[in-house]
């Protein structure tokens, strides 16, 4: 992969020692057993391709806390009878970073590019993302055999449909991986999806948030009614805003860009991880 910075091989990871991640991975599975498993085929109702998002910036152990005390009326996504599914993002974006700086300097509408692989399903999509004016999100998105790397004549007619600048100067800039819990209400048009052991990687460096979750409400703009962000009110936990794109090219191309608007963000990293980044 092609990237836009000098070659470093130091390897970060923020967190907590395996054994305590083995101990949390326990108890995820035994409270996630409590979920009624829902198939794709039946999340129609939750969809939400046009939607309103809130996000959260968890512990592993404020998460745990949050899904023991969901009621049974949310249910879990489940592929192949697993409960946790493996996501690999690819974002793309332009040599001086015109994407990220445009989310950076608050600009609205803004867009992301990027290439989701849904590991477990064999599934790739190039998605658009964008941020309205109004606050709500839309995303396109162009099922894919794989990852993008050459701009065929199906890709370009997508882009142009949905993507206003020029992108033929837009190569990868940041892998991002996760493993992502995804709860339906079956009441309402609403889906909870947290995202655990979030890596990023720009191809010279790489960096791992082992007890760090990113926490995300989706919702129809007309749902109010959500026990998932009662609980999230009563545990002091307020919205906030956390694009892995922008922290991922902040914390790996922090010599390059300009991220004064994301140090609060940064420095709740370091304070959830107990002092920021060591050697591993």
């Amino acid at each position: 992969m092609k990237n836009y910075i000098q070659p470093n091989t130091t390897d970060l990871i923020y967190g907590t020692e395996a054994s305590t991640q083995n101990q949390a991975h326990s108890s995820l599975n035994t409270i996630l057993s409590k979920f009624r498993p829902v198939k794709l085929s039946d999340m129609g109702h939750a969809t939400l391709q046009n939607r309103k998002e809130s996000k959260y910036l968890l512990t592993t152990n404020q998460a745990l806390y949050l899904l023991e005390r969901l009621p049974e009326t949310y249910q879990i996504f489940e592929v192949d009878e697993k409960k946790v599914q493996t996501y690999s993002t690819t974002y793309y974006d332009s040599p001086k970073f015109q994407l990220y700086l445009a989310h950076h300097n608050g600009r609205k509408p803004r867009y992301k590019v990027r290439t989701r692989s849904y590991i477990g399903s064999d599934l790739t999509f190039l998605e658009v993302k964008e941020k309205k004016n109004t606050g709500q999100t839309v995303k396109h998105r162009l099922q894919t055999r794989g990852l993008v790397t050459r701009l065929g004549s199906d890709i370009r007619e997508f882009l142009s449909s949905c993507f206003p600048f020029d992108y033929s100067q837009y190569k990868p800039t940041l892998i991002n991986e996760y493993q992502r819990i995804t709860l339906v209400s079956e009441a309402h048009p609403e889906r909870i999806t947290l995202d655990v052991n979030l890596k990023f990687n720009s191809g010279f460096s790489k960096i791992l948030l082992p007890d760090i979750v990113i926490a995300e409400i989706k919702r129809s703009s007309d749902h109010t009614c959500s026990p998932a962000l009662e609980h999230l009110n009563s545990m002091r936990l307020r919205p906030r805003g956390f694009s892995k794109y922008c922290i991922g090219i902040s914390l790996l191309y922090g010599d390059l860009v300009k991220h004064n608007n994301f140090r609060m963000v940064l420095r709740i990293l370091n304070k959830l991880t107990n002092g920021g980044p060591v050697l591993c």
